[in-house]
């Protein structure tokens, strides 16, 4: 790890954003009984919409059994379904169920929320100046730079 990113402006802000997120998420999972692992694989799911298990085991570097056992139950929670891939019977595709997608929603509402709430937590730690050279990075000609 190089010390030039461990002490700058950008890895002070993300690390105390970071915690914030992850302790919110941390109660949610709790409270839905689902791991970091399934919630990973809801992510991905939720962002490329259809994918197989292989793809999901590849992504998180689990084993294919391990992954075949998450998504069993998540299918039992009903939060994503499985459907025969027309291009190949023996292939699932794995997709969000309507519960799913509304988990997916509240779980973005949160994240938001965590976000603002800790706006003005973050601006007493972080000088103006380090969020103005942040804001650089994450902004260029006032387009948000994809990240």
């Amino acid at each position: 790890m190089s010390n030039k990113i461990i002490n700058s402006p950008i890895e002070r802000f993300t690390r105390i954003l970071f915690s914030k997120v992850i302790e919110r998420l941390a109660v949610v999972v709790s409270e839905e009984h689902l791991s970091f692992s399934q919630v990973a694989a809801l992510h991905i799911i939720d962002r490329d919409k259809t994918v197989n298990v292989n793809d999901i085991s590849n992504k998180l570097n689990l084993s294919m059994s391990a992954t075949s056992r998450m998504i069993d139950e998540l299918v039992k929670k009903e939060l994503i379904q499985r459907k025969e891939d027309q291009d190949n019977r023996r292939a699932k595709i794995i997709s969000l169920t309507p519960a799913g997608e509304t988990f997916m929603n509240n779980l973005s509402v949160e994240r938001v929320k965590i976000i603002e709430l800790s706006a003005s937590t973050i601006a007493d730690k972080i000088p103006l100046k380090i969020l103005k050279i942040i804001s650089g990075k994450l902004f260029k000609n006032n387009k948000e730079v994809n990240l």
